[in-house]
């Protein structure tokens, strides 16, 4: 099992519109297809806060080839939307890990 997380900071001011944002639109358009499943968004503590606050949102993944299908054919029309609504007040950035059996 592959675990899919991108970390977003965003600013203060569009908390809010985020996670409505993320919650409303960003979730559905990811597991549209079926290849990602069980999302989960998480809020990030840290000493950042100050400046904004960030988010981890996560998706599990059946395997690479499926994650390598998502990013190929729906990524971009998911993505562009959410950096054109935010903008520069938005950073990320994403980390692929594989589920240690035990």
């Amino acid at each position: 099992m592959i675990v899919f997380n991108t970390t977003f900071h965003v600013e203060k001011e569009i908390q809010e519109d985020f996670v409505e944002y993320m919650l409303q639109h960003y979730i559905p358009m990811c597991t549209r297809s079926g290849l990602l499943t069980s999302p989960r968004l998480a809020r990030v503590y840290g000493k950042e806060e100050d400046e904004g606050h960030s988010y981890a949102m996560e998706f599990t993944v059946a395997d690479i080839v499926a994650l390598e299908r998502w990013n190929a054919n729906e990524s971009q029309a998911i993505h562009a939307p959410l950096l054109e609504k935010f903008k520069e007040k938005l950073i990320g950035f994403s980390t692929i890990m594989q589920t240690v059996e035990y």
